[in-house]
């Protein structure tokens, strides 16, 4: 064995840039391989971090079926079944959730001064905060004593601050809902988009009990927000709240629910198949330039048997075996395709990192595919190296000997 090491890599170091060309193929494969992938899971990452800053540990029920359209879950019909009650209910028998906030909303104009914007009125409770992971940067949230007198005071997002205030202060301003005037008590700290691409910032919350009574004239809402006391008790808190909304809706036996349930996981669960399937599709593009690599050995190892004609011819007639002469060559290939993996690999680990760091992307290094990549440099040089191989332990070791 170490006499066919030593015999390869003198044949490759005699064929230096032939050599090079033959693993640079393998080589852009590999570092390709390997950047779509960190580049599909830096992706996965990011949508799991905009997931889990829409809320800990978050359930959300919403009134009648969530279908997703154009991209984004939406209401099919109204259906006026939930309640503040229904989450009232929910917060006392099912003892896995920490909080429970009931929310409406609705697309409306508000105005201050002489600015006006559309954005989303939404009406919840003190519990908002902690269920949907805001937070308060300037000011405060309204409290639960503002809720008992259907306060008019507001909190909102810093895109309505931007929209209708301008570079101005917004806290302690009016901002008129529709017709009914309220009181800037607090800014959020800004969020960004969700996973449907919404500007979470793009709101206006006030006590739910003054949008009921004073802007929107409803005794039901859209939806409730609530928080598992842990993660791994998400799945047993969705099984109790659909208990107690059937039992509340009387919905009986076979009847549909009125309602639908998306937990965290859920999310989590739809959204990594999307980005997986992604990074495979990305990864498949990448691996084609392996097969452009292998097919370079290929080429490479052909030229090579023709040029050592004579030399294959000699080893025969000395006594080298046809199997000698397949693993001689074999060898070789493999060695090329491991020379390309390797660079490849550092060059693909390299620039993930490099570009995670220093580059406005986030990229997440997927060990899985390196050590996937490391046996693919061997395969491709197995593969394309058997051919070749082949044909040169068949050669006539007397006819290869005349060979000029």
């Amino acid at each position: 064995m170490k006499t066919f090491l030593s015999l390869t890599a003198m044949t490759l170091a005699s064929n230096k840039m032939r050599t090079f060309l033959a693993s640079l193929g393998v080589m852009i494969g590999i570092a390709s391989v390997i950047i779509m992938v960190s580049i599909g899971k830096g992706s996965e990452q990011e949508v799991l971090d905009v997931i889990a800053q829409m809320g800990e540990n978050l359930i959300t029920i919403n009134a009648g079926e969530m279908k997703r359209r154009g991209g984004r879950l939406r209401l099919t019909g109204q259906v006026t079944t939930l309640t503040v009650r229904d989450a009232r209910q929910m917060a006392r028998e099912v003892p896995e959730l920490a909080e429970v906030a009931p929310f409406n909303f609705q697309r409306m104009q508000v105005k201050a001064g002489n600015l006006a914007a559309e954005t989303t009125v939404a009406g919840s409770t003190p519990n908002f905060l902690k269920v949907r992971g805001y937070s308060v940067e300037t000011g405060a949230f309204f409290e639960e004593k503002d809720m008992k007198q259907a306060g008019r005071v507001v909190v909102i997002g810093p895109t309505v601050v931007k929209n209708v205030f301008g570079d101005e202060p917004a806290v302690g301003r009016v901002l008129r809902v529709g017709p009914v005037p309220f009181k800037v008590v607090g800014v959020f700290r800004a969020k960004g988009l969700d996973t449907d691409g919404m500007d979470q910032d793009d709101i206006v919350v006030i006590p739910l009990t003054a949008l009921q009574r004073r802007v929107l004239n409803k005794n039901f809402i859209s939806t409730i927000y609530a928080r598992a006391d842990s993660r791994k008790n998400i799945d047993r808190a969705v099984r109790g709240i659909r208990d107690v909304l059937r039992k509340r809706h009387k919905l009986r036996g076979e009847e549909e629910d009125d309602f639908t349930i998306v937990s965290q996981l859920d999310l989590e669960a739809l959204k990594q198949e999307t980005s997986e399937l992604f990074t495979r599709l990305i990864a498949g593009v990448a691996a084609i330039s392996l097969v452009v690599g292998g097919i370079g050995i290929l080429a490479v190892m052909l030229v090579s048997v023709k040029e050592r004609t004579r030399e294959i011819g000699l080893r025969r007639a000395l006594g080298a075996t046809r199997g000698a002469i397949i693993r001689q060559f074999v060898l070789e290939s493999v060695a090329i395709g491991v020379m390309g993996g390797v660079i490849g690999i550092v060059l693909g680990v390299s620039l993930t990192l490099g570009l995670d760091r220093f580059g406005p992307w986030t990229l997440v290094l997927h060990m899985p595919s390196v050590y996937l990549a490391t046996g693919v440099c061997v395969l491709i040089g197995l593969l394309f190296g058997v051919g070749p191989a082949v044909k040169a332990s068949r050669l006539d070791p007397m006819a290869a000997l005349t060979v000029e």
